[in-house]
């Protein structure tokens, strides 16, 4: 499996356009924001998984800024994985598609998301998850890219958060909790990523959004929200 990075410039680039398009929010005060469409997208992934890691930097990362008011990202990395409880000490036991890094990895992840929804708030979290989400899965080896890459976009108590969650049981159960989410898709996974779409899962999204994200997305939104994303739809 070959992984090509993203920039650092890069990934701040679309930092900073989604931090000036706040400010512009903020300082407007536009109230046509509460009607806008938003289009609920849940991606159940994995760290080490190429598909993953392709569909994060082939179409997420490059259309979030443009769609990013239009979206509501849950992101869950865990994919087919299975976890089960240990009789003799009651911890949890992983075993994941690419073997036990990728458990860590997974692990690492939730760890990151969940410190972001812990710490910042509501109207934050998102574009924040993306930043790491993005910047590890850009990395030559995501299972060891989130606490680095937390450094690069968050602050210390949140970066404090992931390590000790990373390094406790904590993180054990965050992703057990995933795997919950996961395996509670039916019919059960057989690709990864599987991604759903306003609750909906069907072959013909899971193609559309594999490949092209940004025309799947606009097709949700209604046709004066279009004009400027996807003008030829």
């Amino acid at each position: 499996m070959q992984c090509y990075l993203f920039s650092p410039r890069y990934l701040l680039a679309i930092a900073a356009f989604i931090n000036f398009s706040n400010d512009v929010i903020l300082v407007s005060g536009d109230q046509s924001l509460a009607t806008e469409t938003v289009v609920n997208v849940n991606v159940y992934y994995e760290s080490l998984c190429g598909d993953s890691i392709r569909w994060i930097k082939d179409q997420l990362l490059p259309n979030y800024a443009s769609l990013r008011k239009h979206l509501k990202i849950t992101l869950i990395p865990y994919g087919k994985a299975k976890h089960s409880r240990n009789a003799a000490n009651g911890q949890w036991d992983f075993s994941c598609q690419h073997g036990f890094p990728e458990c860590l990895g997974n692990k690492a992840q939730a760890c990151g998301i969940n410190a972001i929804e812990s710490d910042y708030q509501e109207s934050e979290q998102q574009d924040q998850i993306v930043y790491l989400i993005g910047c590890t899965m850009s990395d030559q080896y995501p299972p060891n890219a989130v606490e680095t890459c937390a450094k690069n976009y968050l602050t210390e108590e949140t970066q404090k958060r992931i390590s000790e969650c990373i390094h406790s049981t904590v993180g054990d159960d965050l992703l057990a909790r995933n795997g919950d989410k996961t395996w509670a898709l039916k019919p059960n996974i057989s690709f990864v990523p599987t991604i759903v779409v306003n609750g909906v899962r069907t072959a013909e999204i899971q193609k559309a959004v594999l490949y092209n994200f940004k025309t799947l997305i606009c097709s949700y939104l209604k046709k004066d929200e279009r004009r400027l994303i996807c003008p030829t739809l």
